[in-house]
């Protein structure tokens, strides 16, 4: 600081972060210093003690969650390894088709399940709970698997309808994943909150990779048939 610099709150704080020993030089100083809360520091050396507790108490929780987060993940992780173990192994397409709705129910707390195809119709389109659109794809269905992003919060009730006909519970909230441009999977839940914009994709986009890479084992099986 120079002689003709205005002393401020701030200007005296900056100098006294790059002259941390000022204190030591000056002792006499830390008598008429008034200290913050909490009251029970009667030294410096205290409040510094209780400032670190208090941080290392907050670094502890943000780790508790960390922790909790990772383990959330892998369990996550371990149940997509398992549904695609089953689906991959599944003999038929029906037994496919069950085997992902009664995963994901289980897995992703879902109360309702749709498969969207959008491609040529095969024999995976014949079963219970798989829709094809084609070939008259709605104009905003059509957006979104263009889009190949997943999408998770509410929808319009008419589309909900399209997306989950005659379904109960009635559908609060959704994830809508696409499949390669062949169509979307489509998870609702009743709770309006239960899929929401913030939330995660990455695992609901694994299990669309692995809905893709099924549909292309039916579309080789329908060209082996014919």
């Amino acid at each position: 600081m120079t002689e003709h610099t205005d002393f401020t709150a701030e200007t005296v704080a900056d100098w006294l972060r790059e002259n941390p020993d000022l204190l030591c030089q000056y002792p006499d100083l830390i008598d008429t210093l008034e200290l913050p809360a909490p009251s029970q520091a009667v030294s410096l050396i205290q409040h510094k003690l209780l400032r670190l507790r208090k941080d290392n108490e907050h670094l502890a929780e943000k780790l508790h969650q960390l922790t909790a987060i990772a383990a959330e993940n892998e369990r996550l992780m371990q149940r997509l390894h398992q549904i695609t173990l089953e689906a991959m192994s599944a003999q038929t397409d029906q037994a496919f088709v069950d085997c992902l709705l009664t995963r994901m129910a289980d897995n992703f707390k879902a109360d309702q399940i749709r498969l969207h195809l959008a491609a040529q119709e095969n024999l995976l389109s014949e079963q219970t709970n798989v829709i094809n659109h084609q070939p008259d794809v709605p104009e905003w269905l059509d957006e979104l698997i263009a889009k190949q992003q997943t999408y998770c919060g509410r929808l319009t009730r008419r589309k909900l309808s399209l997306l989950f006909p005659d379904a109960e519970p009635a559908v609060g909230s959704c994830a809508l994943v696409p499949i390669a441009g062949n169509g979307l999977l489509a998870v609702g839940a009743s709770r309006e909150d239960h899929f929401h914009p913030g939330m995660g994709t990455v695992f609901l986009e694994l299990v669309g990779n692995t809905i893709a890479w099924r549909l292309k084992l039916a579309e080789w099986d329908d060209r082996k048939r014919a």
